[in-house]
């Protein structure tokens, strides 16, 4: 009995898989075609969406009759799709794990481990991503004699699919490639077994597949093995039977309604069908369109005109019927009208999935839509009795059924049909990028990988906010984050420098505060050894003497001390510079600068003290360059003369440059500027990041002209060296007052990302200017709350909402509550160490 009951079982299961793989209508996937099951050839792609519902009212009319024409050269039958899903973080997840596994510093392992929380928190809530497909079918050309091979009709789709792939391009779409018969499979898959994708992925599903048959017992090793691709692709289970409401495939309910053809409105805005795309995860959207032949469509109207004609003269024009037949007569003549100008004669048809884990769920998903779309002025129309027929209709091969697509029909010219263009939901989820927050206008998560120069040309970022809109807060952040991957992460700070201080600390970061009493000190006649290993491997060796390059960038240095410099004085700099390093036996021989006692190292380099000793004995005529050099060796600057005393090397350094003075500050840039310059050049092939805090203090109308040359410098010049420059600024005519404007704008042109927090009305005006803003994008901007802004990425826009863990949160808040509840905490939790000290006396 017992063998019996695990036949039966095995029978049973045997056919649930049966019936899934039978319920499928794909017979096979060869070189990136699907065949049906009826001997149909159905091609796939795969669309990068733009974030239309953002751009400007000219910039949607262009595209909107830029898809019209890619429209009029797409077959006659296609099927538009988008799938909604809870964003896939696993991938990212990986990544920050295998960080951790390697990251030394234990603060920097307690950040990931809270960004892989926060990240979970956030996927899980409100994560939602979107991919959107066009599918149509092979149709044979009229008059074909012969039946084509496979390759002519491979041929005939692959050149379809060019066509539609160059017309998309001008609406600002790409196709994104499906390369292989296994990218094909994985959106069958991803369609097909909602549940089973969300569990493992394709790849997973595949090696299971392939491992069930080498293990079969009748497998025979000699020949090969031909695996159904349903076996790949098909559910576990499908129960069309319990309910005529929904049909449950695995583990997942599945309900299905169309649109009322009746309940389309007579005219539509642009991106219309965005209102349905962005209902939510678990929510997909087909959207099928099918060309009628024009010469039967005008027969057909011109009979209905004439019989409408007819009718009405038969009517009072009080007739309820006289405004209907009236309504009819105006529509038939427009149709006539738009097919005689060239337009395709359409029929529209739309298909909702909605998707849940509970029955529960299921209706009041489905109650939910239908209220928001009567709101709309749409009906949707359940499936009831033919859910099996419409889960068929929305899989990806092009098939409508009849029945529902006559209820759910509406007839239109392909100009109006433009106005659905559905690729309207951009999500930014770059592979390799950090966590930014929430895409506001369809909750996908923001990813960002600046540093991806296949997206971006360059990973300059420009954050632009007034005061108290949260620039540092996400400055610091986007840091934190950065030095987490591992990214060597330099933050110059012209002002405030201590909100940094925090962050630094609890990364185990290096703070250095550059001030003329500070004890703290960087070396400016330092020869710092690089790590050019990677440059050696990628150029050789070059050759040049590394002492005249140092010697130039002291002669720049010392315009900034002195603005008038004469050329008899820069010679006697040079000769001074020259002396000073051959007392330390360095010359332009390279090996001289190697310290013999220890090779891996250079040899102690002179300071400005030694500089100075030698102008002194140059005599009278480099008095003046003597003079001015004092206050930094003997004077109230004296702390400028000393060896570098703080560790450069580390992954996490912040420069304080917030107590120079006006005067001072170009020479504490130069410092600051030099050293970070010299790492920055090091290894191009790695990735590093220099932050500038409160910018428009260095570029602004009362800034140094010299100072304000090193930021533009480093924005045009840091992605040859595989850098990011990363600024944020208040006061906007502030920072565009320098010289008209030019570094402002400069730095504005040279970031391809830029975030713009809250502003107000003014700033928002002229930053609209300079980025291109709509009317609407400017008065969201000027409404935005604490941690709101607009990023702006390429052409694309897209509202995000900021998101960070509660110890990211702790480190860089300067909010005044935040911080005096910080310091509640720590006084009560000292308060907690004193009361558990052993009282040693009492003991004795």
């Amino acid at each position: 009995m017992l063998n019996q009951s695990k036949k039966e079982k095995a029978k049973k299961t045997m056919m649930t898989i049966q019936s899934t793989q039978s319920f499928s209508p794909i017979q096979d996937v060869s070189e990136g075609i699907i065949i049906t099951k009826d001997r149909r050839f159905i091609k796939i792609l795969e669309i990068s969406p733009i974030n239309f519902l953002l751009r400007s009212e000219d910039e949607k009319r262009d595209i909107i009759a830029n898809f019209d024409a890619t429209l009029r050269i797409m077959p006659v039958t296609i099927q538009f799709k988008v799938i909604s899903r809870k964003t896939d973080v696993t991938r990212l997840i990986k990544g920050i794990e295998k960080d951790i596994e390697t990251e030394q510093n234990k603060n920097c392992r307690t950040l990931q481990k809270e960004q892989i929380d926060l990240i979970k928190s956030v996927s899980s809530k409100e994560g939602v991503s979107r991919r959107f497909f066009i599918i149509f079918e092979y149709s044979e050309s009229v008059g074909l004699k012969k039946t084509p091979s496979f390759y002519e009709i491979k041929a005939d789709l692959d050149t379809t699919a060019l066509r539609i792939q160059n017309m998309l391009f001008r609406c600002g779409n790409e196709v994104m490639p499906l390369e292989n018969d296994e990218d094909i499979c994985e959106v069958l898959y991803t369609i097909m077994a909602k549940s089973e994708s969300e569990k493992k992925p394709f790849e997973t599903r595949m090696n299971e597949v392939i491992s069930k048959y080498l293990a079969d017992e009748n497998y025979d090793p000699d020949k090969e093995a031909y695996v159904p691709i349903n076996d790949y692709i098909a559910p576990l289970s499908i129960d069309t039977k319990t309910s005529p409401k929904y049909i449950k495939i695995d583990d997942v309910y599945y309900s299905f309604g169309y649109i009322q053809g009746k309940s389309y409105g007579e005219s539509a805005v642009a991106g219309w069908l965005s209102m349905l795309i962005n209902l939510g995860e678990g929510i997909d959207v087909d959207f099928f369109v099918h060309k009628e032949n024009i010469a039967i469509v005008t027969q057909k109207l011109q009979y209905a005109l004439r019989y409408n004609k007819v009718k009405a003269r038969g009517m009072e024009d009080t007739s309820t019927d006289f405004d209907d037949i009236s309504s009819a007569i105006r529509s038939g003549y427009y149709l006539k009208a738009g097919i005689a100008s060239g337009e395709d004669f359409c029929y529209m048809s739309t298909l909702l999935t909605i998707t849940a884990h509970s029955i529960d769920e299921l209706e009041w998903k489905t109650n939910e839509i239908k209220t928001y779309l009567i709101g709309q002025g749409l009906k949707l129309k359940l499936c009831w009795f033919m859910q099996e027929e419409a889960f068929k209709m929305s899989l990806p091969v092009c098939q409508f059924n009849s029945q529902i697509f006559k209820n759910s029909k509406r007839n239109l010219l392909s100009s109006s049909l433009a106005a659905a263009y559905p690729f309207v939901a951009y999500e930014v989820n770059d592979e390799n990028g950090i966590l930014y927050g929430i895409n506001k206008a369809n909750n996908s998560l923001v990813i960002l990988n600046n540093f991806d120069s296949r997206k971006y040309k360059n990973a300059n970022i420009a954050i632009l906010g007034t005061t108290g809109a949260g620039k540092t807060y996400t400055l610091q952040c986007m840091a934190l984050r950065m030095r987490s991957q591992k990214k060597q992460v330099f933050i110059i700070a012209p002002d405030k420098g201590h909100e940094f201080k925090r962050a630094c600390d609890g990364i185990g970061g290096q703070y250095v505060k550059i001030s003329a009493g500070s004890s703290q000190n960087i070396n400016v006649m330092e020869i710092r050894k690089k790590d050019d290993e990677a440059s050696l491997l990628i150029d050789g060796d070059s050759k040049v003497a590394i002492l005249t390059n140092k010697i130039q960038q002291l002669h720049t240095f010392f315009t900034l001390l002195i603005r008038d410099i004469t050329n008899e004085e820069r010679q006697l700099l040079d000769e001074a510079l020259v002396e000073t390093y051959a007392e330390f036996g360095i010359t332009i021989d390279n090996d001289s600068l190697i310290d013999p006692q220890n090779p891996s190292k250079y040899k102690q380099m002179p300071i400005l003290g030694d500089l100075h000793r030698h102008l002194y004995n140059l005599g009278p005529r480099a008095e003046r360059l003597y003079n001015i050099l004092s206050r930094y060796v003997t004077g109230s600057a004296s702390s400028f003369n000393g060896h570098t005393n703080v560790n450069l090397d580390n992954q996490y350094i912040v420069f304080d440059i917030s107590d120079l003075t006006e005067e001072m500050l170009p020479i504490g840039m130069f410092i600051v500027v030099d050293y970070v310059w010299d790492k920055v050049r090091e290894d191009r092939t790695k990735e590093k990041a220099i932050f500038l805090d409160e910018l428009w203090t260095l570029i602004g109308a009362n800034a140094s002209e010299e100072a304000a040359k090193f930021v533009l410098r480093i924005f045009k010049v840091i992605r040859a060296y595989g850098g990011s420059a990363i600024a944020s600024t208040q006061d906007l005519n502030d920072f565009f007052a320098l010289k008209d404007g030019v570094y402002g704008k400069g730095i504005i042109n040279n970031s391809k990302i830029k975030m713009v927090l809250q502003l107000e009305q003014e700033e928002a005006l002229r930053v609209s200017e300079t980025l291109n803003l709509s009317e609407s994008e400017v008065q969201q901007i000027t409404h935005f709350q604490k941690g709101e802004s607009l990023l702006t990425a390429n052409s694309n826009h897209i509202l995000i909402k900021f998101k960070s863990s509660k110890h990211e949160h702790d480190l860089v808040t300067t909010d005044r509550e935040d911080l005096a509840k910080q310091v509640e905490e720590k006084r009560k939790a000292l308060q907690r160490k004193k009361q558990l000290k052993p009282n040693i006396m009492s003991n004795v």
